[in-house]
């Protein structure tokens, strides 16, 4: 099965699957518009409909999720403007044999398996429409960057990455103080304070978990901002040692603390050991880069 394409998410990938939906293929003459991406409109009942997988989270961690929901529904429409504007052409047949992948990785080849793609999709907001919307995207971007994934690029970047495959990993936990909501200096300013005050008590002895479970703005929080297990990927994680925790680092998402807790050295592997996974990651850094350009180049107004 292929792996696709899925933009940045709430805390590293609140989310599990692609949404999407085009309020420009309907007319809601009525309805509350929330944001308008080059002319296409995204109406509140995009948004509502997907939260309501999510009715059950608290405050805090349900404005996360709305954030990331109304950022991919940003990202879709441009990128279905980019399939078109680049005559990409993907078969219902192309589309139908990677659900059906999908589909007996989930039942494990059992028919009467409980559990269906459709209750996972219902599960988490989404639908079979959308993820096929999605895969459509992402065959569509790998037909777009075929040319740029020949073997000497591959091994070029293997050659330069070569911690991204050997298994080489670190385990680490963060502090979030979000500041995408944040429309002022000041706001932002005041991120920046908390944090570093955050620090300056940890420092003095405070429990790294504790102070996760008390400030945190991520979901991660009730585990005590636990991520998990991540790779190099250029992560500062990589240059701190076990136990040792960062200044503030900023990104996309505001303001972090960040703590590895255990490493995992990677092992002595071949470039043809892992050329899929090497394709795989070329991809997705080139989507990333695409995706950018495309934000930088849409005309966005977000409406609340």
């Amino acid at each position: 099965m292929k792996r696709y394409f899925i933009p940045l998410l709430s805390c590293l990938l609140v989310i599990s699957f692609q949404r999407g939906t085009f309020s420009a293929e309907k007319k809601y003459p009525n309805e509350i518009v929330i944001a308008t991406v080059n002319g296409k409109n995204i109406i509140q009942e995009d948004l509502a409909n997907r939260l309501e997988a999510f009715r059950n989270a608290d405050a805090e961690t349900l404005n996360t999720i709305k954030q990331e929901i109304l950022d991919q529904l940003i990202t879709d429409i441009l990128l279905e403007e980019f399939i078109d504007k680049q005559g990409l052409v993907v078969a219902p047949e192309e589309i139908e044999r990677e659900v059906n992948q999908v589909r007996n990785n989930i039942t494990g080849n059992q028919k009467d398996a409980v559990q269906t793609l459709e209750n996972v999709l219902a599960s988490i907001g989404s639908n079979i429409g959308e993820f096929k919307r999605g895969i459509k995207h992402s065959l569509a971007l790998e037909k777009y960057f075929n040319n740029k994934l020949d073997d000497k690029t591959l091994e070029k970047y293997f050659d330069g990455n070569r911690s991204l495959f050997n298994g080489e990993s670190v385990k680490v936990s963060h502090i979030l103080i979000d500041t995408r909501n944040m429309k002022i200096q000041e706001e932002i300013s005041s991120a920046l304070e908390q944090i570093k005050s955050i620090k300056r008590e940890i420092d003095r002895g405070a429990v790294f978990d504790e102070m996760a479970k008390k400030y945190s703005n991520c979901p991660s929080s009730q585990n005590g901002g636990d991520l998990g297990f991540i790779q190099r990927k250029g992560n500062l994680a990589f240059s701190l040692r076990t136990g040792q925790v960062s200044e503030p680092v900023q990104t996309e998402f505001g303001y972090h603390l960040i703590k590895v807790t255990e490493k995992k050295e990677g092992a002595n592997i071949k470039f043809g050991d892992v050329k899929e996974n090497v394709r795989l990651a070329v991809l997705d850094e080139e989507t990333v880069k695409l995706l950018s350009q495309l934000h930088k180049a849409a005309q966005i107004v977000i409406n609340q």
